[in-house]
C-alpha cells in the first residue's frame, strides 16, 4: 500500500442502502451535506431489496442463510447488474444534480476487493481478504467522492456478492479512514432494555452477540465497525434521521453508538 496522504487518511467511509434504500433522499442530503463541508468521502452502498424485487421479476427464488443472500449464479447476475448498474448509476445521478462529484464503482473495478468463498452452502458469496484502495485514493486526492457498490472478484477470477457492511468495513481499514459511518434506519446498537448503547468495543460487542442481543443485519454491521477500529478508524452506527450525526460524531460527540479507534 502507497503512503497515504492527508486527504486520503481524514476520509469518511458512509454506508448508506439496504434497509434505508427507501429514504433515499435523506441519504443523498447526508452525503451532500459531508461533501459540501469538504469530507473527503468514499461512499458504499447497499440494495438488498432492489435485488429481491429484481429476482422476484425474474423468477428467482430467494433464500437465506444466516442473514446472508443465497446466491447461484441467476441471482449473482441480477445482484451485479442491480448494484453496479441500477442502484449505483441511480445513486451517482442523485449526487451530480446535486453538485457532489460523484463517480460510480463497483468493487470490481481496479482490482479493489479480492473475496475468498464465504461458504460452499452460499454459492457465490465472498468475503473480503484483500482491499487494493490506490484508486478509491486517487479519486479522494482528486477531489471526487467515490461511490462503490459491492462485489468482488473471486480466487479463480469469478465476480462474487459481497456483503456491503463487510465491503464498508474493509475498505475503511484500508484507507486508514478518519471514520466510518453507517447511517441507518434505526439509532445505533440497543441493549436488552431498548436503550442505545453510546460506545461499544470489542469485549462489549462480544459479550452482546454473544447473549443474543446483538443479531440479524446489526452483526455484519458491528462486526465492519470493529475492523475499521482495529485499524485506527473511529466508527459509528447513526440514525439517518439525524441530519447532523456524521459531523457531530466527527467533532467528537457521542451520537448514535461509536466504536472508538484502537490504539494501534
Amino acid at each position: 500500500m502507497r503512503k497515504k496522504d492527508a486527504a486520503s487518511r481524514e476520509v469518511v467511509v458512509l454506508k448508506i442502502g439496504g434497509s434505508v434504500a427507501a429514504e433515499m433522499d435523506a441519504a443523498v442530503s447526508a452525503v451532500v451535506a459531508l461533501s459540501d463541508a469538504g469530507r473527503p468521502l468514499v461512499v458504499v452502498h447497499g440494495g438488498g431489496p432492489l435485488i429481491g424485487e429484481w429476482s422476484e421479476r425474474f423468477g428467482l427464488a430467494t433464500r437465506f442463510v444466516r442473514g446472508l443472500r443465497v446466491t447461484d449464479e441467476p441471482t449473482r447476475d441480477v445482484a451485479l447488474a442491480v448494484l453496479a448498474g441500477l442502484a449505483n448509476k441511480t445513486l451517482v445521478a442523485a449526487l451530480v444534480a446535486r453538485g457532489v462529484p460523484a463517480v460510480g464503482l463497483s468493487g470490481v473495478d481496479g482490482g479493489m476487493l479480492r473475496a475468498e468463498r464465504e461458504d460452499a452452502a452460499l454459492g457465490l458469496v465472498g468475503r473480503v481478504t484483500m482491499v487494493d484502495s490506490s484508486l478509491l485514493e486517487d479519486l479522494v486526492v482528486g477531489g471526487r467522492v467515490a461511490v462503490v457498490a459491492p462485489a468482488a472478484i473471486g480466487p479463480q477470477g469469478e465476480i462474487l456478492n459481497v456483503n456491503g457492511d463487510s465491503a464498508a468495513g474493509a475498505i475503511a481499514a484500508s484507507l486508514a479512514a478518519r471514520l466510518l459511518a453507517f447511517v441507518t434506519d434505526v439509532p445505533g446498537v440497543r441493549a436488552r432494555d431498548g436503550r442505545v448503547v453510546p460506545t461499544l468495543d470489542r469485549d462489549r460487542a462480544k459479550a452482546l452477540v454473544d447473549d443474543g442481543t446483538i443479531e440479524g443485519g446489526m452483526l455484519p454491521k458491528v462486526e465492519a465497525c470493529l475492523v475499521a477500529a482495529a485499524a485506527g478508524s473511529d466508527a459509528a452506527i447513526v440514525s439517518l434521521r439525524e441530519a447532523d450525526a456524521v459531523e457531530r460524531v466527527l467533532g467528537g460527540d457521542r451520537v448514535g453508538t461509536v466504536f472508538p479507534a484502537e490504539a494501534l
